[in-house]
């Protein structure tokens, strides 16, 4: 990857800085079963991942109520923000090269559909905080109409120009929403999608795939690195 112009790297977090998804999909299979209602029959885990809990219910279940899906929505992140370490487990070599990338001088920036609050926490519990200059959450990245992932507005919030900055996403919907606003985007692929494979400018599926994009020297025992 040509790195010449670029300063800033914009990391999203879920699928990215930390596993969270498959404990998000269990998660809320639990508390919609409670209110009467199948998700495994409705949403795949491939089908959640990159969208926001109000997106989500809004796409496959759209008979639920809206004050009854923010209710849905508020109990998953109770329980969520309550089993962290469940829930988030960092990626393998994902702290070394957070570490690296800023010792390299570049700007990071958190870009995730979780809300600023949030994601603050989540940075100080997967031990990354201290290395971004910026956190952008739903106020900032999500589209308060369609739900979905939208980079837009992050230029101008971290004074940063889209052609300075290049994109770490992994869902399909985060990488359409990275390209839509002009971005480069690197995308870590979990799941096999042809969306991501046509639109992310590179594909990786772990840290050292990553550090060997930005030119950092490979991690010799990933599995077992910070």
């Amino acid at each position: 990857m040509g790195t010449n112009h670029i300063t800033a790297f914009l990391f999203d977090f879920d699928g990215v800085i930390a596993d969270t998804e498959s404990g998000r999909y269990e998660s809320y299979c639990e508390i919609l079963d409670t209110f009467g209602y199948d998700m495994r029959n409705r949403c795949t885990l491939e089908e959640l991942t990159g969208l926001t809990g109000s997106g989500f219910i809004n796409k496959f279940f759209p008979e639920i109520p809206a004050t009854q899906a923010k209710e849905i929505v508020q109990l998953r992140q109770t329980h969520y923000m309550e089993h962290l370490d469940k829930f988030c487990i960092p990626y393998p070599g994902m702290r070394q090269t957070i570490r690296d990338i800023k010792a390299k001088g570049y700007y990071l920036a958190l870009t995730t559909a979780n809300s600023t609050d949030s994601a603050r926490r989540l940075l100080e519990v997967t031990g990354v905080a201290q290395y971004f200059d910026a956190v952008c959450g739903c106020e900032i990245c999500e589209d308060p109409v369609t739900k979905v992932k939208d980079y837009s507005r992050v230029p101008q919030h971290i004074n940063k120009s889209i052609a300075e900055c290049v994109v770490v996403e992994d869902s399909p919907v985060g990488v359409v929403g990275a390209k839509r606003a002009g971005f480069r985007c690197i995308a870590f692929e979990h799941f096999k999608s042809e969306i991501i494979t046509n639109a992310a400018d590179d594909i990786v599926r772990h840290y050292n795939d990553l550090r060997e994009i930005i030119g950092l020297p490979l991690l010799k025992d990933l599995k077992n690195s910070l």
